[in-house]
Protein backbone atom coordinates (compact mmCIF):
# COMPACT_ATOMS: atom_id res chain seq x y z
CA UNK A 1 0.00 0.00 0.00
CA UNK A 2 1.26 3.46 -0.81
CA UNK A 3 2.03 5.75 2.08
CA UNK A 4 -0.41 8.65 1.97
CA UNK A 5 2.19 10.92 3.51
CA UNK A 6 4.07 10.54 0.21
CA UNK A 7 1.32 10.29 -2.41
CA UNK A 8 1.28 13.98 -3.14
CA UNK A 9 4.92 14.74 -2.48
CA UNK A 10 6.02 14.81 -6.11
CA UNK A 11 8.22 17.78 -5.22
CA UNK A 12 7.08 20.02 -2.41
CA UNK A 13 9.40 22.86 -3.26
CA UNK A 14 8.73 22.57 -7.00
CA UNK A 15 4.95 22.36 -6.73
CA UNK A 16 4.56 25.14 -4.19
CA UNK A 17 7.07 27.31 -5.97
CA UNK A 18 5.78 26.93 -9.53
CA UNK A 19 2.07 26.29 -9.16
CA UNK A 20 -0.78 27.96 -7.34
CA UNK A 21 -0.29 26.12 -4.09
CA UNK A 22 -3.73 26.88 -2.78
CA UNK A 23 -5.29 25.94 -6.13
CA UNK A 24 -8.12 28.20 -5.10
CA UNK A 25 -8.02 30.76 -7.86
CA UNK A 26 -7.37 28.62 -10.93
CA UNK A 27 -10.07 28.93 -13.55
CA UNK A 28 -13.67 29.87 -12.85
CA UNK A 29 -14.56 30.35 -9.22
CA UNK A 30 -16.84 27.57 -7.91
CA UNK A 31 -20.39 28.63 -7.15
CA UNK A 32 -21.19 29.30 -3.52
CA UNK A 33 -23.52 26.56 -2.24
CA UNK A 34 -27.03 27.49 -1.16
CA UNK A 35 -27.61 26.95 2.54
CA UNK A 36 -30.87 26.54 4.49
CA UNK A 37 -32.57 29.66 5.79
CA UNK A 38 -31.26 30.68 9.18
CA UNK A 39 -27.81 29.15 8.71
CA UNK A 40 -24.84 31.47 9.18
CA UNK A 41 -23.54 31.80 5.63
CA UNK A 42 -20.33 33.42 6.88
CA UNK A 43 -19.37 30.40 8.98
CA UNK A 44 -16.62 28.31 7.36
CA UNK A 45 -17.57 25.25 9.40
CA UNK A 46 -21.03 25.20 7.79
CA UNK A 47 -19.53 24.79 4.31
CA UNK A 48 -16.99 22.26 5.56
CA UNK A 49 -19.71 20.11 7.14
CA UNK A 50 -21.76 20.37 3.95
CA UNK A 51 -18.74 19.14 2.00
CA UNK A 52 -18.35 16.14 4.28
CA UNK A 53 -22.02 15.35 3.88
CA UNK A 54 -21.75 15.37 0.07
CA UNK A 55 -18.29 13.87 -0.32
CA UNK A 56 -19.29 10.35 -1.33
CA UNK A 57 -22.55 11.14 -3.15
CA UNK A 58 -21.48 14.25 -5.05
CA UNK A 59 -17.75 15.00 -4.74
CA UNK A 60 -17.96 17.94 -7.16
CA UNK A 61 -20.46 19.74 -4.92
CA UNK A 62 -18.35 18.77 -1.93
CA UNK A 63 -15.32 20.40 -3.57
CA UNK A 64 -17.33 23.60 -4.03
CA UNK A 65 -18.31 23.61 -0.35
CA UNK A 66 -14.72 23.02 0.79
CA UNK A 67 -13.55 25.80 -1.50
CA UNK A 68 -15.78 28.30 0.29
CA UNK A 69 -14.77 26.99 3.70
CA UNK A 70 -11.17 27.79 2.78
CA UNK A 71 -12.10 31.20 1.37
CA UNK A 72 -13.85 32.19 4.58
CA UNK A 73 -11.04 30.80 6.71
CA UNK A 74 -7.85 30.68 4.62
CA UNK A 75 -5.87 29.40 7.59
CA UNK A 76 -7.83 26.16 7.91
CA UNK A 77 -5.68 23.28 6.68
CA UNK A 78 -8.53 20.77 6.83
CA UNK A 79 -10.54 22.69 4.23
CA UNK A 80 -7.74 22.62 1.63
CA UNK A 81 -7.03 18.96 2.32
CA UNK A 82 -10.73 18.04 2.09
CA UNK A 83 -11.09 19.92 -1.20
CA UNK A 84 -8.16 17.98 -2.59
CA UNK A 85 -9.86 14.70 -1.58
CA UNK A 86 -13.16 15.77 -3.15
CA UNK A 87 -11.49 16.78 -6.41
CA UNK A 88 -9.71 13.44 -6.62
CA UNK A 89 -12.98 11.59 -6.06
CA UNK A 90 -14.74 13.66 -8.73
CA UNK A 91 -13.13 11.45 -11.39
CA UNK A 92 -12.95 7.90 -10.06
CA UNK A 93 -10.98 6.47 -12.96
CA UNK A 94 -8.46 9.28 -12.94
CA UNK A 95 -8.10 8.65 -9.22
CA UNK A 96 -7.48 4.95 -9.91
CA UNK A 97 -4.69 5.87 -12.32
CA UNK A 98 -3.36 8.35 -9.77
CA UNK A 99 -3.36 5.78 -6.99
CA UNK A 100 -1.63 3.24 -9.22
CA UNK A 101 1.20 5.67 -10.03
CA UNK A 102 0.31 6.34 -13.63
CA UNK A 103 3.07 8.76 -14.59
CA UNK A 104 1.01 10.75 -17.11
CA UNK A 105 -1.74 11.26 -14.55
CA UNK A 106 0.64 12.25 -11.77
CA UNK A 107 2.40 14.77 -14.00
CA UNK A 108 -0.74 16.35 -15.45
CA UNK A 109 -1.27 20.02 -14.63
CA UNK A 110 -4.71 19.31 -13.18
CA UNK A 111 -3.45 16.69 -10.73
CA UNK A 112 -0.54 18.91 -9.72
CA UNK A 113 -3.01 21.68 -8.91
CA UNK A 114 -5.12 19.25 -6.90
CA UNK A 115 -2.12 17.88 -5.02
CA UNK A 116 -0.88 21.38 -4.28
CA UNK A 117 -3.90 21.77 -2.00
CA UNK A 118 -2.58 18.98 0.21
CA UNK A 119 0.94 20.35 0.17
CA UNK A 120 -0.35 23.79 1.11
CA UNK A 121 -2.47 22.31 3.91
CA UNK A 122 0.69 20.78 5.37
CA UNK A 123 2.42 24.16 5.41
CA UNK A 124 -0.47 25.42 7.56
CA UNK A 125 -0.60 22.35 9.79
CA UNK A 126 2.24 19.85 9.36
CA UNK A 127 0.40 17.53 11.77
CA UNK A 128 -2.82 17.52 9.78
CA UNK A 129 -5.03 14.53 10.58
CA UNK A 130 -5.63 12.93 7.19
CA UNK A 131 -8.95 11.45 8.21
CA UNK A 132 -10.38 11.33 4.68
CA UNK A 133 -7.59 9.17 3.24
CA UNK A 134 -9.53 6.06 4.19
CA UNK A 135 -12.53 7.33 2.20
CA UNK A 136 -10.28 7.67 -0.84
CA UNK A 137 -8.83 4.23 -0.44
CA UNK A 138 -12.21 2.54 -0.05
CA UNK A 139 -13.47 4.36 -3.13
CA UNK A 140 -10.45 3.03 -5.01
CA UNK A 141 -11.24 -0.49 -3.80
CA UNK A 142 -14.84 -0.08 -5.00
CA UNK A 143 -13.60 0.76 -8.51
CA UNK A 144 -11.19 -2.17 -8.50
CA UNK A 145 -13.89 -4.55 -7.26
CA UNK A 146 -16.26 -3.44 -10.03
CA UNK A 147 -13.60 -4.00 -12.69
CA UNK A 148 -12.58 -7.41 -11.38
CA UNK A 149 -16.22 -8.41 -11.09
CA UNK A 150 -16.98 -7.42 -14.71
CA UNK A 151 -13.90 -9.17 -16.09
CA UNK A 152 -14.62 -12.40 -14.24
CA UNK A 153 -18.41 -12.43 -14.23
CA UNK A 154 -18.66 -12.35 -10.46
CA UNK A 155 -20.34 -10.02 -8.00
CA UNK A 156 -18.48 -6.83 -7.21
CA UNK A 157 -19.75 -7.20 -3.64
CA UNK A 158 -18.05 -10.61 -3.36
CA UNK A 159 -14.80 -9.18 -4.68
CA UNK A 160 -15.07 -6.29 -2.24
CA UNK A 161 -15.55 -8.74 0.63
CA UNK A 162 -12.37 -10.55 -0.30
CA UNK A 163 -10.51 -7.26 -0.48
CA UNK A 164 -11.73 -6.43 3.01
CA UNK A 165 -10.45 -9.79 4.24
CA UNK A 166 -7.10 -8.99 2.65
CA UNK A 167 -7.01 -5.66 4.46
CA UNK A 168 -7.66 -7.28 7.83
CA UNK A 169 -4.89 -9.82 7.21
CA UNK A 170 -2.48 -7.39 5.59
CA UNK A 171 0.94 -6.30 6.77
CA UNK A 172 1.41 -4.12 9.83
CA UNK A 173 1.82 -1.00 7.70
CA UNK A 174 -1.61 -1.56 6.12
CA UNK A 175 -3.27 -2.20 9.45
CA UNK A 176 -1.55 0.86 10.96
CA UNK A 177 -2.81 3.12 8.20
CA UNK A 178 -6.35 1.75 8.46
CA UNK A 179 -6.41 2.06 12.26
CA UNK A 180 -5.21 5.64 11.92
CA UNK A 181 -7.99 6.45 9.45
CA UNK A 182 -10.59 4.89 11.73
CA UNK A 183 -9.39 6.86 14.75
CA UNK A 184 -7.99 3.81 16.57
CA UNK A 185 -4.83 5.66 17.45
CA UNK A 186 -3.37 3.32 20.06
CA UNK A 187 -3.72 0.39 17.66
CA UNK A 188 -2.11 2.49 14.95
CA UNK A 189 0.88 3.23 17.16
CA UNK A 190 1.43 -0.48 17.80
CA UNK A 191 1.10 -1.40 14.14
CA UNK A 192 3.46 1.39 13.07
CA UNK A 193 6.03 0.15 15.60
CA UNK A 194 5.77 -3.31 14.08
CA UNK A 195 6.00 -1.94 10.54
CA UNK A 196 9.17 -0.01 11.41
CA UNK A 197 10.92 -3.26 12.42
CA UNK A 198 10.47 -4.80 8.97
CA UNK A 199 10.65 -1.75 6.67
CA UNK A 200 13.50 -1.11 4.25
CA UNK A 201 12.79 2.62 4.57
CA UNK A 202 11.33 3.04 8.08
CA UNK A 203 11.40 6.85 7.91
CA UNK A 204 7.94 6.79 6.30
CA UNK A 205 6.40 4.94 9.24
CA UNK A 206 8.43 6.85 11.83
CA UNK A 207 7.06 10.07 10.37
CA UNK A 208 3.48 8.84 10.61
CA UNK A 209 4.06 7.52 14.12
CA UNK A 210 5.71 10.76 15.22
CA UNK A 211 2.82 12.82 13.90
CA UNK A 212 0.36 10.62 15.74
CA UNK A 213 2.30 10.95 18.98
CA UNK A 214 2.12 14.74 18.59
CA UNK A 215 -1.61 14.62 17.96
CA UNK A 216 -1.98 12.59 21.16
CA UNK A 217 0.13 15.18 23.02
CA UNK A 218 3.09 12.87 23.60
CA UNK A 219 5.63 15.45 22.50
CA UNK A 220 8.75 13.63 23.74
CA UNK A 221 7.85 10.49 21.81
CA UNK A 222 6.98 12.58 18.75
CA UNK A 223 10.37 14.28 18.85
CA UNK A 224 12.18 10.95 19.13
CA UNK A 225 10.42 9.43 16.12
CA UNK A 226 10.68 12.53 13.92
CA UNK A 227 14.38 12.95 14.71
CA UNK A 228 15.07 9.33 13.78
CA UNK A 229 13.00 9.74 10.62
CA UNK A 230 15.04 12.79 9.60
CA UNK A 231 18.31 10.93 10.18
CA UNK A 232 17.09 8.03 8.06
CA UNK A 233 15.93 10.38 5.30
CA UNK A 234 19.36 11.99 5.14
CA UNK A 235 21.08 8.60 4.94
CA UNK A 236 18.70 7.60 2.18
CA UNK A 237 19.62 10.77 0.28
CA UNK A 238 23.24 9.68 0.29
CA UNK A 239 22.69 6.03 -0.61
CA UNK A 240 19.55 5.72 -2.70
CA UNK A 241 17.69 7.34 -5.54
CA UNK A 242 14.53 8.50 -3.78
CA UNK A 243 11.44 8.01 -5.95
CA UNK A 244 9.52 10.95 -4.52
CA UNK A 245 10.87 14.05 -2.87
CA UNK A 246 10.50 13.83 0.87
CA UNK A 247 10.58 17.36 2.20
CA UNK A 248 13.07 17.64 5.02
CA UNK A 249 12.02 21.29 5.34
CA UNK A 250 8.54 20.11 6.28
CA UNK A 251 10.04 17.60 8.71
CA UNK A 252 12.12 20.30 10.37
CA UNK A 253 8.95 22.41 10.60
CA UNK A 254 7.36 19.54 12.53
CA UNK A 255 10.40 19.22 14.80
CA UNK A 256 10.30 22.95 15.49
CA UNK A 257 6.64 22.79 16.53
CA UNK A 258 7.33 19.84 18.81
CA UNK A 259 10.22 21.72 20.42
CA UNK A 260 7.92 24.68 20.99
CA UNK A 261 5.39 22.46 22.72
CA UNK A 262 8.19 21.15 24.93
CA UNK A 263 9.20 24.73 25.76
CA UNK A 264 12.56 24.48 24.00
CA UNK A 265 12.60 27.87 22.30
CA UNK A 266 16.22 27.81 21.16
CA UNK A 267 15.86 24.30 19.71
CA UNK A 268 12.66 25.34 17.91
CA UNK A 269 14.45 28.30 16.29
CA UNK A 270 17.26 26.01 15.18
CA UNK A 271 14.76 23.61 13.59
CA UNK A 272 13.02 26.37 11.68
CA UNK A 273 16.43 27.63 10.57
CA UNK A 274 17.35 24.16 9.33
CA UNK A 275 14.08 24.06 7.40
CA UNK A 276 15.25 27.13 5.49
CA UNK A 277 18.66 25.56 4.94
CA UNK A 278 16.87 22.63 3.31
CA UNK A 279 14.64 24.88 1.21
CA UNK A 280 15.05 28.65 1.04
CA UNK A 281 11.54 28.96 -0.41
CA UNK A 282 9.88 27.24 2.56
CA UNK A 283 7.89 30.28 3.71
CA UNK A 284 6.22 28.68 6.82
CA UNK A 285 9.60 28.66 8.57
CA UNK A 286 9.81 32.44 8.17
CA UNK A 287 6.28 32.74 9.57
CA UNK A 288 7.14 30.65 12.62
CA UNK A 289 10.33 32.62 13.25
CA UNK A 290 8.28 35.80 12.92
CA UNK A 291 5.77 34.60 15.51
CA UNK A 292 8.58 33.71 17.90
CA UNK A 293 10.20 37.11 17.43
CA UNK A 294 6.87 38.84 18.17
CA UNK A 295 6.54 36.85 21.39
CA UNK A 296 10.07 37.91 22.31
CA UNK A 297 9.14 41.56 21.50
CA UNK A 298 11.79 41.61 18.77
CA UNK A 299 9.75 43.67 16.32
CA UNK A 300 12.55 44.19 13.81
CA UNK A 301 13.18 40.48 13.37
CA UNK A 302 9.47 39.66 13.34
CA UNK A 303 8.71 42.11 10.55
CA UNK A 304 11.77 41.00 8.57
CA UNK A 305 10.68 37.36 8.73
CA UNK A 306 7.10 38.20 7.75
CA UNK A 307 8.34 40.30 4.86
CA UNK A 308 10.46 37.41 3.60
CA UNK A 309 7.46 35.07 3.80
CA UNK A 310 5.32 37.47 1.77
CA UNK A 311 8.05 37.91 -0.83
CA UNK A 312 8.17 34.13 -1.32
CA UNK A 313 4.39 33.73 -1.47
CA UNK A 314 2.83 37.03 -2.40
CA UNK A 315 -0.62 35.67 -3.33
CA UNK A 316 -1.53 34.37 0.13
CA UNK A 317 -4.25 36.43 1.87
CA UNK A 318 -3.49 34.92 5.27
CA UNK A 319 0.18 35.86 5.03
CA UNK A 320 -0.71 39.39 3.95
CA UNK A 321 -3.16 39.69 6.85
CA UNK A 322 -0.64 38.34 9.38
CA UNK A 323 2.06 40.70 8.13
CA UNK A 324 -0.39 43.61 8.15
CA UNK A 325 -1.42 42.84 11.72
CA UNK A 326 2.23 42.67 12.83
CA UNK A 327 2.92 46.01 11.15
CA UNK A 328 -0.14 47.58 12.78
CA UNK A 329 0.79 46.52 16.31
CA UNK A 330 4.29 47.80 15.61
CA UNK A 331 2.93 51.24 14.77
CA UNK A 332 3.78 51.08 11.06
CA UNK A 333 0.35 52.23 9.96
CA UNK A 334 0.94 53.03 6.29
CA UNK A 335 2.72 49.73 5.67
CA UNK A 336 0.01 47.86 7.57
CA UNK A 337 -2.71 49.43 5.43
CA UNK A 338 -0.94 48.32 2.26
CA UNK A 339 -0.73 44.69 3.40
CA UNK A 340 -4.29 44.57 4.72
CA UNK A 341 -5.73 46.00 1.52
CA UNK A 342 -3.76 43.42 -0.44
CA UNK A 343 -5.20 40.66 1.75
CA UNK A 344 -8.71 41.95 1.00
CA UNK A 345 -7.96 42.14 -2.71
CA UNK A 346 -6.77 38.52 -2.70
CA UNK A 347 -9.75 37.22 -0.71
CA UNK A 348 -12.63 39.71 -0.42
CA UNK A 349 -14.76 37.37 1.74
CA UNK A 350 -12.06 36.86 4.40
CA UNK A 351 -13.39 39.02 7.22
CA UNK A 352 -10.42 39.48 9.56
CA UNK A 353 -8.42 42.02 7.48
CA UNK A 354 -11.38 44.43 7.42
CA UNK A 355 -11.40 44.59 11.21
CA UNK A 356 -7.69 45.34 11.57
CA UNK A 357 -7.85 47.80 8.68
CA UNK A 358 -10.69 49.60 10.47
CA UNK A 359 -8.56 49.88 13.60
CA UNK A 360 -5.59 51.07 11.56
CA UNK A 361 -7.58 53.76 9.74
CA UNK A 362 -9.15 54.91 12.99
CA UNK A 363 -5.69 55.41 14.49
CA UNK A 364 -4.91 57.67 11.53
CA UNK A 365 -8.05 59.68 12.14
CA UNK A 366 -9.64 58.53 8.88
CA UNK A 367 -12.92 57.84 10.63
CA UNK A 368 -15.38 57.55 7.69
CA UNK A 369 -13.07 55.01 6.06
CA UNK A 370 -12.68 53.16 9.36
CA UNK A 371 -16.45 53.02 9.77
CA UNK A 372 -16.78 51.53 6.31
CA UNK A 373 -14.26 48.80 7.12
CA UNK A 374 -15.94 47.91 10.42
CA UNK A 375 -19.28 47.60 8.61
CA UNK A 376 -17.69 45.36 5.98
CA UNK A 377 -16.24 43.19 8.72
CA UNK A 378 -19.65 42.79 10.36
CA UNK A 379 -21.24 41.90 7.03
CA UNK A 380 -18.65 39.19 6.36
CA UNK A 381 -17.80 37.75 9.77
CA UNK A 382 -19.54 34.77 11.33
CA UNK A 383 -21.91 35.24 14.24
CA UNK A 384 -19.43 33.41 16.49
CA UNK A 385 -16.51 35.75 15.70
CA UNK A 386 -15.34 37.16 19.03
CA UNK A 387 -14.33 40.45 17.39
CA UNK A 388 -17.90 41.32 16.45
CA UNK A 389 -18.77 42.96 19.79
CA UNK A 390 -15.82 45.36 19.54
CA UNK A 391 -16.62 46.14 15.90
CA UNK A 392 -20.28 46.79 16.73
CA UNK A 393 -19.20 49.22 19.47
CA UNK A 394 -16.94 51.06 17.05
CA UNK A 395 -19.72 51.31 14.45
CA UNK A 396 -22.13 52.77 17.04
CA UNK A 397 -19.55 55.23 18.31
CA UNK A 398 -18.40 56.38 14.87
CA UNK A 399 -21.94 56.61 13.57
CA UNK A 400 -23.00 58.71 16.57
CA UNK A 401 -20.10 61.06 15.96
CA UNK A 402 -20.98 61.29 12.29
CA UNK A 403 -17.82 59.37 11.34
CA UNK A 404 -15.87 62.61 11.80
Amino acid sequence: MRSWSLISALAVGLVIGNHDASAQKHGKEPRRPHLPVGVDTNEARVYYDLGLEKLQRDPEQAAEAFYWAARLNPNWADAYYARRCALLLSDRYRFQRYYEDDRRTLQSDEVKRIDSLYLYALTINPFLYRKLDLNLFHDYLDVVAEQIGRRNGVSAADVRYQLNVWLMQGPASTRAWQAYGEGRFNDALEYYAEAIKHAKRPSVYRTDRGQLFFQLDHADSALAELTLALDEMRKSDKKDLVYVYESKALMEHRVGLVQQRLGNTAAAKEAFGRALEEDLSYFPAHVQLGYMALEAKDTTTALSEMDLAVQIRDDDPMLRYTYGYALAVSGKIKEAEEQLRKAIELDPVFAAPYHVLGQTLEQEGRLPEALSQYKAFLALSSKTDLRRAEAENRVRSLTASGGQ
